[in-house]
C-alpha cells in the first residue's frame, strides 16, 4: 500500500506551492475588493437609474464571487 503525497516534501516549497499561494491570495483580495464595492452600493447616487444599475450591479458581484470559489479548486 502505498501512500503518495502531492506537493513538495515537508518545510520545503517548491514553485506549485508559491503558486498556490499566490492564487488563493489573489482570490481573497477579489473577493473583498467585491465585497466593499457590494457593500457601498447603498451611498451611489444614480438618480432616477439607481433601481434599474444597482440589482445589475449586484448580480455581476454575486456571479464574480461564485466563479471565483468554483475555480479555486
Amino acid at each position: 500500500m502505498t501512500d503518495e503525497k502531492k506537493g513538495s516534501p515537508s518545510f520545503k516549497m517548491d514553485w506549485s506551492d508559491l503558486w498556490g499561494v499566490g492564487k488563493n491570495a489573489l482570490l481573497v483580495g477579489g473577493a473583498a475588493g467585491l465585497a466593499v464595492v457590494a457593500q457601498n452600493l447603498q451611498v451611489l447616487d444614480l438618480g432616477t437609474y439607481g433601481p434599474l444599475v444597482v440589482p445589475i450591479i449586484a448580480i455581476g458581484i454575486d456571479s464574480a464571487i461564485k466563479w471565483m470559489k468554483n475555480n479555486a479548486k
